[in-house]
């Protein structure tokens, strides 16, 4: 610290902000910081008795002593001390206690701008904000911003901060380590003690400190670590079994069959051959011991047309080229022309036969990717004359007339963040700005049912992979999963200390993924709402 001296007087004058520092002297006298105290006096030009001019800066002292915790200079000190036992501490336990520097930085800066003090506010931003790590760095600039009460009320970053406890996971040593210098160095880390105990939570666990990889690898949250005992619930991350294609395409065997090959009376009669079995679905599917049971949660029965579907796909997958240096993927580019709004977001459906767009105008359009045409369903007057039982039943409920390459679907009143087809390809699902998902028919081509719960814009949605259920992630901090014949939601996950950005189901469709501005990606049970995991 430097106090400018004036050049007219000589060096044993004191300056004229002797008041300021006279209270300053006391106060790092109070908390035994006899360094820093000798240095002040070396500077300022102050003998070692004091008493003879205390009567002029009684009235300061005493208010800096109401106001401790606002005042920079002890922030300062107390700061750079923490921050010089993080660097003097020994390799191998300095990266997971360096761990603690950001969420006390926080804290002290929130207090600067609750307090209204402004110039303090800056001086510590400026001093230490650019010195912490750099995973840290978009939220320096995001506290920077910070400078009212009501700026702290908007944010959900300080909100957080201030209402959550940040989890460091360290070692036991490095937690003993810790402690011991809190406690060593008295009321001179009191204000450190006090941030420490009431808004950081130390998860300790047995072993050797983590390297610097692998404490990077888990840091960045609002919120620090995950708990190890927030992430101990079993998991049934197995897929379920397969479905048994060989019974669906396997023809039952003939009764009263004669086997001429068997029989002495025409020994030269042709043995009639087997019917060859697929190679492909000769394989059995063993269950896994991970998986789910199938009654878990109740999931839709697939129709033997939609079993056939999955049939041709597992061939055609089958044949499929393998990728490498010499057989690369072909690519396919689409263009939209004249559209009054930007695209948003894209789909395409599972066998790549349709894509669907969401437009900043409100509007989702969807595209035929295939020479085959959309159409639109017959009348109810002229179902009435189809043959039900016919193997071509859901081509004749089409109208030919109505083929056409693209359709448009209006309903939306905002940008539309997300559209996703349904497994079956008969179902598409768009979410707006407007809080409300919709769900459109792919075969009367109109809207089925508006689905309302969420507060604010809605960002994501996505079908289970066996059809049925959906979930959405909004702004209002909450991902919910629906059912497509019920328009309230199942449940409402909620938890995340910002929006929702992102969400999507386990293969097994028993479990809900979501990732958050929160930096947090967290799992959740369709079957009770709790969240396994979190990380």
């Amino acid at each position: 610290m430097n106090f400018n001296q004036n050049p007219t007087q000589p060096s044993n004058s004191i300056p004229a902000d002797k008041k300021e520092l006279i209270a300053l002297l006391k106060l790092v006298k109070k908390y035994n910081l006899k360094g820093t105290e000798e240095l002040l006096k070396q500077e300022a030009g102050i003998g070692e008795d004091l008493d003879g001019i205390e009567h002029e800066v009684v009235d300061v002292a005493s208010s800096v002593d109401t106001q401790i915790e606002t005042d920079f200079e002890i922030y300062d000190i107390c700061f750079t001390d923490l921050r010089n036992f993080v660097e003097e501490s020994l390799d191998i336990y300095k990266h997971e206690l360096s761990l603690i520097l950001y969420p006390v930085f926080a804290h002290i800066y929130l207090k600067f701008v609750q307090e209204g003090n402004d110039a303090n506010r800056k001086k510590f931003m400026d001093k230490f904000g650019t010195a912490l790590d750099v995973f840290y760095s978009g939220d320096i600039k995001d506290l920077a911003q910070i400078a009212t009460i009501q700026d702290i009320g908007s944010s959900d970053l300080c909100q957080a901060i201030l209402q959550e406890k940040y989890v460091i996971r360290l070692s036991r040593d490095s937690q003993s380590l810790i402690k011991r210098h809190l406690q060593d160095y008295g009321t001179k880390c009191d204000l450190i003690q006090r941030i420490v105990s009431k808004h950081i939570t130390f998860d300790s666990y047995e072993g050797t400190a983590r390297t610097k990889a692998q404490c990077e690898a888990t840091s960045g949250s609002i919120i620090g670590e995950a708990r190890r005992a927030d992430n101990k619930i079993r998991v049934y991350y197995g897929l379920l079994k397969e479905i048994d294609f060989q019974s669906l395409t396997q023809p039952p065997p003939p009764e009263d069959e004669d086997d001429g090959g068997n029989d002495p009376d025409a020994p030269d009669k042709p043995k009639k051959k087997k019917p060859k079995r697929d190679p492909l679905l000769s394989k059995k599917s063993k269950s896994d011991p991970n998986a789910p049971p199938i009654d878990r949660i109740p999931l839709p029965e697939l129709k033997d047309a939609d079993k056939l579907d999955k049939l041709k796909a597992l061939r055609e997958t089958a044949k499929r080229v393998h990728l490498n240096k010499d057989t690369l993927p072909s690519v396919c580019f689409y263009t939209v022309l004249n559209s009054h709004g930007a695209v948003i977001c894209t789909d395409v459906s599972d066998d790549a036969s349709m894509l669907a767009a969401g437009f900043t105008d409100s509007h989702v359009k969807v595209w035929s990717l295939t020479p085959a045409k959309l159409r639109e369903m017959k009348s109810a007057e002229n179902l009435k004359d189809i043959d039900k039982d016919a193997e071509d039943v859901l081509v004749r409920m089409m109208d030919d007339r109505t083929a056409e390459t693209a359709r448009t679907f209006y309903g939306h009143s905002g940008p539309v963040f997300r559209v996703a087809f349904s497994p079956e390809k008969n179902l598409l699902l768009s979410c707006s700005e407007d809080t409300t998902i919709r769900l459109w028919s792919l075969q009367t081509w109109t809207c089925i049912v508006v689905y309302r719960g969420h507060l604010f814009p809605v960002w994501d949605v996505r079908f289970s992979p066996h059809g049925y259920y959906f979930v959405s992630a909004s702004h209002d901090k909450t991902a919910r999963l629906w059912a497509t014949d019920m328009n309230q939601p199942l449940r409402i996950f909620s938890g995340h200390l910002s929006d929702v950005d992102t969400c999507q189901f386990h293969p097994n469709s028993n479990y809900i993924a979501t990732g958050s501005s929160d930096r947090t990606v967290r799992l959740w049970d369709c079957l009770n709402g709790q969240m396994g995991k979190w990380v």
